[in-house]
Parts: structure tokens; C-alpha cells; sequence
């Protein structure tokens, strides 16, 4: 909010330097963010939050700083309106001049009427407050509705009267197609989609309410008659129009911040004194008003014992009685019960936590004791946090990229998942050009290997990414996916397994029994298989279709892909590996190579060994599979090492041989090998 020092003095009993001011407001919550001297003043910039939309205007910063500095806020006072000098004839009750349709979208409309005006430059006064502001003055009339926008906070708008059709306001809903051309020297004619609040004629849109008045009904040189136009609407309204078009103005970020129905007529009555003092004319008598009945002020009580329990501070009830008092909220004593009324500018204040905020406000933060130690209570990490942390490590330990990519994806590429699906859709309002739910991770790993490809990295990449993925069923679900690709090497589809098989042991244990079975993979994976573990489905593997690659802009790379539905193991499963200190004595290793057929897996291999229960055996691993020159047809050759080794001693080679004279034998007669050793 870009301020003028001297225009906040203008409401304060005594005036304060811009130091002074830029002091006081920052410690109630409006931190300073620059200062500039300009011609004809000093210009401030403070940050505004969203719920202190009072705030935004002169008179509401010099409230605060009286509040906070024991001044007296002074209220712009001016001639009454309907003085015989300035006041024609009574407004026909009969008029057809305002039509309000849309009573919740906009509470209070009202209108007045000033004929005979000429328009012209500002008084000095007005102008040099715009102009260190850092605002450029157009001309008497538009100067004074921003004037009272910065003033007192409430936009206002001029129409020329004899532009508008029919000589009405309609406050109504747009009609898709409709064309509206905002104000400004830029500005680009605007088609609407009917959900936006409009100020129409008989005939057009001559505003979007709350954001941006309309070039066809603009205030002009040859202007002569006007409709003041001082109204509130729904600041989620005003805000979707905002956003909806990319049109964005002071007004908008005020009423999107909340405008009481009760502040509108003091600041068109104050509008149209500054017109007529400016720009002469006459105003007919009476103001024409579209609204429904008008709540009375909320009254929000306070418990000075709750108010001290929760600060933790010792403030007395005075204390609290002339904080309260200082910001207007006019509290009462009753017992131990403080009853407080809430002007209509605060709209943020609603319940009894929110005047014990204010009283911590005007205590101020610096006498609070600090205290120099703070206890802290570790909390232990969740375990699907813990799980994600060790898939993420485990993966990394494999060679594999993390990703982090957007949920939303191209609808085309999305449907070539969903075999012809359609994907779920954003709604019309917000598309964009990616405005699909990815069904599957995988279209977004595809687009980061492609954005990785076009910048020189070739070949050999791997990457995952564990996140949402939603599928189009008839009650649409968000399901947690870990996806992994790779590109295909010398090694197939082997290195992607084993990274399964890691996944399946962080979230399984060591003893977690994976097999992947042939077939029922999605139709854009092939040749592509089933995997399960420890006998449930776990997700697919296999390699990504040519034509879905070739849709992603990867020709000429094969990619592998695994997909891991992961969620139902996130937050059970084994404890974390617990460290331990290094062997203190060699080990003795030990290869076999058995040719088995095709059929027997390397767990059934494993599963015999392990069954034999063998003294200082340490572990069992897959060295190396042979398929080719010397080997019968639907038979492999599978190296494994043992590895053996004693917690006392050195091992010698000949306390090994017994071992693995029955794991040859038993892999003779457990899975009918010929064994080479």
C-alpha cells in the first residue's frame, strides 16, 4: 500500500514524521517496505495482509497510528450534499434507475445523480496527495473517486449518465459472449463466459463490478451529467473475475479484501461534495439504493482472565478497557465480561480470540520476556515418511535420478495410457494447455527423459518419482504410485528388476518374495508382466510401447518401466536396519555354477540353500546367468556365491568344504542341477 505522509496527517490531531509513522505502523503488523522522497511529499510503501482490508486507505493507517501513539483520528468533515446551493429537484420514486439481480453477490448498490458538471483539472490538494502517492490525476471527476478510494477505502465509479441505455443500472450476471472493452490507453476488448458480476445498461456491460469500469460509459471532457456509482460486492466474486480476465486494479484489491454494506454511503456522500465542490453541478435530491436490509454491527465479548491466561501476560482490565477503546470497539464492563462492538470496518474481528490479538497489538511485542532456553520434544518420523526417505536412498544407491513433477499432464498422452479413456479433465473455466490428471507417472517421467534427451543426455538414464496418480473409474481415486524408467542397456531389463527387488525389501524386510509373472500388464507395456509381492499384486514391469515413446518425442530410445502401487506398504513393515560394527575376521567365499532349466528362479535356488541351515553361512548371492554356446535349449547356467565366516576366529578353507558339499547335493536333488563348482 503506497501511502503520503503528509495525507495520513491530514487525520491525525498532530502530525508524525514519516520515521515516526513508518515506527508505529510496522509494530502493529504493517511492516515497512520502502520510503521514497518525491515532488510535493514523502511516499511510503506498507505491506498489507489479506484480512486487514481497513487498512488500505489513508484514514485507516492514521486510525492505527492514534491508536498506537494516544492522537485523536479526525475524520474528513464536509459540506452536507443536500445544501439548497447544490441540490436540485427530488429524484422521481418512480425512476427505473437501478436494478440489483444479484443481491448476493452484491449486498448494497446505490446511485447518485450530478447534472451539469464540468470537467476539468483538480484542486492542488487533491492532486499533489494522488501524485506522492505515486498516482497520475486525470481529471476532477476520476481524481475524486480515487481520492476516496485512498481515503477512506471504498471504490467508488462515475458513469457519464447520458451513455448509459435507457438511462438504468442492471446489476447482473454476464451473458456468455458478451464483449466488454475495459478502461485504459491499453486496454484489449474482453469476451465473457457469464460468470462474471456485471454493471450493465439496457443494453451492455458498462463495468465488471469490483474490478474495472468500461470504456463505452466513461467520464469524458464533454461529460456533463453523472451516476455516482458507491456500492460492496462479494470479494470471491470480484476476485474470480479478476483472476478469470488477468485485470487487476485498486479496486479489486480492495473489495477482495471486504467492504461493509455500512461504509458505503458516508464515502459517496463524501464523493459527490468533492464533485460538486470541483467540477460545480447540480445533484438531484435523494439517493437511489439496491440492497438487502443491513445487519447491525456484531457484538463479540472478551474475558480479561481468558485474554491474560492466553498471553501469559499480567494486563490489567484498564489496561485492556482503553486498548479496546483506542481502536473503536467501544467495550462495556459487565462483571467479568467485556462487551465490545465492532465497527463496520473490521471485518476480521469475529470472535473473542480475534480482540485478544488486538490487545496483544497495542501491548506490543518488546515488553514480552524472552525466555533465553526453549524446550523441544522430538517427534518421531512417521513411518510412510520413513519409507519414502529409504525408497528415495535406495534408489539414489541404485543410479537412479529422483523426479518431481506436476499432477497435471497432455490429455492426449494421457488417453494413450487409458487405452482410448478419456482422463479426468479440469473444467473449462481453467484449462490450459496440460489439463489432464495423469493416470500414471509415467507421461511425466516420459516428458522429463525427453527434456533431458533435447539438453545432450543421450542414453543410460534412470529415473523415478513416488507420487499421485488418478485413475478415471466411476468413483475416481487418487492412488500413491512409484514409477521407475530406464533406458534399455546391454544388461536388458535386469538392472530395472533388481531396483524392484530393493524396493520390495525397504518395504518388505529382507525376506520379501517378489516374482513377476508374464502378461496382464497395461496394453501400452510390451512385452510387459505382473509383479507381486510376497503373493500380492504389486504393480507391472516391462518395456513402454514404441508408439507411446515416439508420442513423447523419444524415438529413438527404448525405455524400461516399472510401476509400484506402493500405499498399502507405506505405513506397515519392518523396523529400520539397526547398524553394526564390521566383521572382525576375514570371510571365505565360495562360487557354484548350476544349470538348472529355464523354469527354476533364482528364489527357489536360493530358498534350497538357505533350508540347509549352514554353519557360519553368511549370505547367498546371484553372481551371473549364462544362456548361449554349450548350453541345452531351456537351460541357463546360474552362478551364486556363498559367503562363510566364523565371530572367533580366521576360517580355514577345509571347514568350508563340508558346507558346500551339501549345497551341491542339494541343489542336485532340489531343483535337479548340474553343478560346477
Amino acid at each position: 500500500m503506497l501511502t503520503c505522509v503528509d495525507w495520513i496527517n491530514d487525520y491525525l490531531d498532530r502530525p508524525a514524521d514519516a520515521a515516526e509513522q513508518a515506527e508505529l505502523l510496522t509494530a502493529a503488523g504493517f511492516p515497512l517496505e520502502g520510503t521514497e522522497d518525491v515532488a510535493g511529499g514523502v511516499q511510503q510503501d506498507f505491506e498489507m495482509t489479506s484480512n486487514r482490508g481497513d487498512c488500505t486507505c489513508h484514514v485507516g493507517l492514521a486510525r492505527e497510528i492514534a491508536a498506537a501513539s494516544g492522537r485523536t483520528l479526525v475524520l474528513p468533515t464536509f459540506a452536507d450534499i443536500y445544501d439548497p446551493e447544490t441540490c436540485g429537484p427530488d429524484i422521481d420514486p418512480n425512476h427505473d434507475l437501478i436494478h440489483n439481480h444479484e443481491f448476493d453477490a452484491c449486498p448494497r448498490y446505490t446511485a447518485h445523480i450530478i447534472r451539469g458538471v464540468k470537467i476539468g483539472p483538480s484542486p492542488d490538494h487533491i492532486r499533489t496527495r494522488l501524485e506522492v502517492r505515486g498516482d497520475v490525476p486525470r481529471n476532477n471527476v476520476v481524481d475524486a473517486t480515487n481520492f476516496v478510494l485512498f481515503e477512506l477505502g471504498q471504490p467508488t465509479h462515475a458513469f457519464d449518465l447520458d451513455k448509459l441505455a435507457g438511462g438504468r443500472i442492471e446489476v447482473r450476471m454476464a451473458r456468455k459472449g458478451e464483449r466488454f472493452l475495459p478502461l485504459g490507453e491499453d486496454a484489449v476488448e474482453i469476451e465473457l463466459n457469464g460468470t462474471e458480476l456485471v454493471i450493465a445498461d439496457a443494453e451492455k456491460p458498462v463495468a465488471l463490478a469490483g474490478v474495472k469500469g468500461g470504456a463505452d460509459a466513461a467520464v469524458t471532457e464533454s461529460t456533463t451529467n453523472l451516476l455516482i456509482e458507491a456500492a460492496t460486492f462479494d470479494p470471491l466474486m470480484v476476485r474470480h473475475t479478476s483472476r478469470l480476465h488477468n485485470i487487476a486494479s485498486d479496486s479489486s484489491f480492495r473489495f477482495e479484501r471486504g467492504v461493509s454494506p455500512l461504509q458505503v454511503d458516508f464515502a459517496a456522500e463524501r464523493l459527490c461534495r468533492l464533485i460538486l465542490d470541483s467540477a460545480g453541478g447540480v445533484m438531484d435530491n435523494g439517493m437511489v439504493g439496491a440492497c438487502l436490509k443491513m445487519a447491525d454491527l456484531l457484538q463479540v465479548d472478551i474475558r480479561p482472565d481468558r485474554c491474560r491466561s492466553l498471553l501469559g501476560l499480567d494486563i490489567d482490565d484498564t489496561t485492556m478497557i482503553d486498548s479496546l477503546t483506542r481502536l473503536g470497539f467501544a467495550p462495556v464492563a459487565d462483571g467479568d465480561t467485556l462487551h465490545c462492538t465492532v465497527p463496520c470496518h473490521r471485518g476480521d474481528i469475529t470472535r473473542e480470540v480475534d480482540l485478544i490479538e488486538e490487545v496483544m497489538r497495542m501491548h506490543g511485542f518488546g515488553p514480552v520476556p524472552v525466555r533465553e532456553r526453549i524446550e523441544v520434544k522430538p517427534v518421531t518420523e512417521p513411518v510412510d515418511a520413513r519409507r519414502r526417505r529409504h525408497l528415495a536412498d535406495s534408489l539414489v544407491a541404485e543410479g537412479y535420478v529422483e523426479t518431481v513433477t506436476h499432477s497435471l499432464t497432455d490429455a492426449t498422452q494421457a488417453k494413450a495410457l487409458l487405452g482410448g479413456t478419456d482422463p479426468l479433465q479440469l473444467d473449462e473455466s481453467r484449462a490450459m494447455a496440460e489439463d489432464a490428471l495423469r493416470p500414471s507417472l509415467v507421461t511425466s517421467l516420459l516428458k522429463v527423459r525427453k527434456h533431458n534427451a533435447d539438453h545432450g543426455a543421450a542414453h543410460g538414464m534412470r529415473l523415478f518419482e513416488l507420487g499421485s496418480a488418478f485413475m478415471p473409474d466411476t468413483d475416481p481415486q487418487e492412488q500413491l504410485e512409484l514409477c521407475l524408467i530406464a533406458d534399455e542397456g546391454d544388461d536388458g531389463i535386469r538392472p530395472l528388476r533388481a531396483a524392484v527387488d530393493q524396493v520390495a525389501r525397504v518395504l518388505g524386510g529382507d525376506g520379501a518374495q517378489v516374482r513377476v509373472d508374464a502378461g496382464n500388464a497395461p496394453e501400452w507395456m510390451s512385452p510387459g508382466g505382473t509383479i507381486h509381492l510376497n503373493g500380492d499384486t504389486f504393480g507391472w514391469l516391462g518395456r513402454i510401447d514404441p508408439s507411446v515413446t515416439a508420442a513423447a518425442g523419444l524415438d529413438d530410445i527404448t525405455v524400461l518401466c516399472a510401476i509400484l502401487r506402493v500405499a498399502p506398504w507405506m505405513s506397515v513393515g519392518t523396523e529400520d536396519a539397526a547398524a553394526s560394527p564390521p566383521p572382525a575376521f576375514p570371510s571365505i567365499e565360495r562360487d557354484v555354477s548350476a544349470i538348472v532349466e529355464e523354469a527354476v528362479s533364482w528364489t527357489a535356488m536360493a530358498d534350497t540353500i538357505a533350508a540347509l541351515d549352514l554353519p557360519m553361512h553368511e549370505g547367498t548371492r546371484f553372481v551371473t546367468v549364462y544362456r548361449g554356446k554349450g548350453m541345452d535349449a531351456g537351460h541357463k547356467s546360474v552362478t551364486l556365491r556363498l559367503t562363510f565366516r566364523a565371530d572367533d576366529r580366521t576360517l580355514r578353507h577345509e571347514e568350508v568344504d563340508g558346507p558346500m558339499t551339501r549345497v551341491v547335493d542339494a541343489l542336485k536333488t532340489g531343483v535337479d542341477a548340474q553343478v560346477r563348482s
